[in-house]
Formats: structure tokens, C-alpha cells, sequence
């Protein structure tokens, strides 16, 4: 059993305000504060640097959006598909991804403090050079995923699918891959000291040693 992380959740109000029109809304004022977004779409935003806080959104699908630089505290996002929405250099803070689709997602230079990724399809996602502060990982479906060169104080990683992600140049160091799926990962001998592996996982790392085991 991965032994659970405490991280903070976010910090939502009891009573959110509603949206008729988010996509004006942001393109006016670029922020979205105390709000639920619900059951709607959202296009077309580019070339801004967006403010979110204090927000849930439910069942929104997000296109043809570059949300770079985009600042995120207590944010939920539940059943959304965010999927090939470019979410590089910014800042997520007591943010939660609850049965969202992030395929192709990028968080590449971005900071993640207090961030929950669970029941997600995070295929071929993109998070290099990133810095995590407690980041849970859970149930969900990372493969093919990039997590290059990341600066890693806190990440916890129960039940994925991690086939053929990448961890090249990220300390492993506390990191429990036990119970998920690890087939083809790619990541550097030097990166797994302090890590934890199952038998199984660890003699196909042995590899990484060049070693043949009979």
C-alpha cells in the first residue's frame, strides 16, 4: 500500500457565483474568481495571462485555448477534457484534476504545489523541467507522459499506468512505483537511488546496470 502524502486541498467557498459567459468574462478582465463553470465550452482564449482562483469548473471541454503563464489557486476541475491545451510556464497551487482528459496536455516549466491528478487520461502529457511540491498521481493514466528534468520535493504515484513515460534527469528519490505500471519507462541509472520498486520492476531496472541476472 502507497503510503499517502498530506497535501493541502483547495479552498473553495460554500457559495460560487455562476457564469453565463465565461469566455467574455476572461477575455475582459483576464481572471475568474469565486465562480463555477459548469456544462459549457471554452474557446478561442489566447495571449493572456489568465488569473484563476477560487473556481470549480464541471463538465466544461476546453479548445483551441493557450493558457501559458496561467496562475491557478484553489482551482477544481472535474469531468473536463483539457486535452493538447498548452499550460506551460505557470503556477498551480491547491489545484485538482478529478476524471479529466489530459491527453497531450503541456505543463512543461511550470510549478505544481498541492496539485491532484486522479482518475486522469494524461497520455503523452508533457510536465519537463517543472517544479512538483506535493503532487499526487493517482488511478490514473500517464503513459507515454514526459517528466523530464523535473525538480521533484514531493511526488506521490499509486496505481498508474506509466508505460513508456519518461524520467530522465528526476531525482526518484521517495518515490513509490510499486503498484503501478512502469513497462518501457525510460530514466537514467543515477535517477532511481532512493526510489521504491517491486522485484519484478526492479530486475528489469537492473538493466540500467548492465548486469544480466540468472
Amino acid at each position: 500500500m502507497i503510503k499517502k502524502i498530506k497535501i493541502q486541498k483547495p479552498k473553495i467557498p460554500i457559495s460560487l457565483n455562476d457564469c453565463d459567459d465565461v469566455i467574455n468574462e476572461i477575455l475582459d478582465y483576464e481572471k475568474l474568481e469565486e465562480t463555477l463553470v459548469e456544462n459549457t465550452q471554452v474557446y478561442g482564449i489566447e495571449n493572456l495571462s489568465v488569473s484563476l482562483n477560487s473556481c470549480v469548473f464541471k463538465n466544461v471541454v476546453f479548445e483551441y485555448c493557450d493558457f501559458r503563464r496561467i496562475d491557478m489557486t484553489d482551482v477544481i476541475f472535474e469531468n473536463c477534457d483539457i486535452s493538447n491545451i498548452n499550460l506551460s510556464y505557470s503556477s498551480l497551487y491547491r489545484a485538482e484534476f478529478i476524471n479529466c482528459k489530459l491527453t497531450g496536455c503541456t505543463f512543461n516549466d511550470s510549478t505544481l504545489k498541492s496539485v491532484v491528478f486522479k482518475n486522469c487520461l494524461g497520455r503523452y502529457s508533457n510536465f519537463a523541467y517543472s517544479k512538483f511540491s506535493g503532487v499526487n498521481i493517482e488511478d490514473s493514466d500517464f503513459s507515454f507522459a514526459v517528466f523530464q528534468e523535473i525538480e521533484n520535493q514531493t511526488l506521490l504515484l499509486d496505481s498508474n499506468n506509466l508505460t513508456k513515460s519518461v524520467f530522465t534527469g528526476t531525482s526518484l528519490k521517495n518515490v513509490d512505483f510499486t503498484n503501478s505500471n512502469i513497462d518501457g519507462i525510460e530514466l537514467r541509472l543515477k535517477d532511481v537511488c532512493g526510489g521504491t520498486f517491486s522485484v519484478e520492476q526492479a530486475l528489469d531496472l537492473s538493466k540500467l546496470m548492465g548486469i544480466n541476472i540468472k
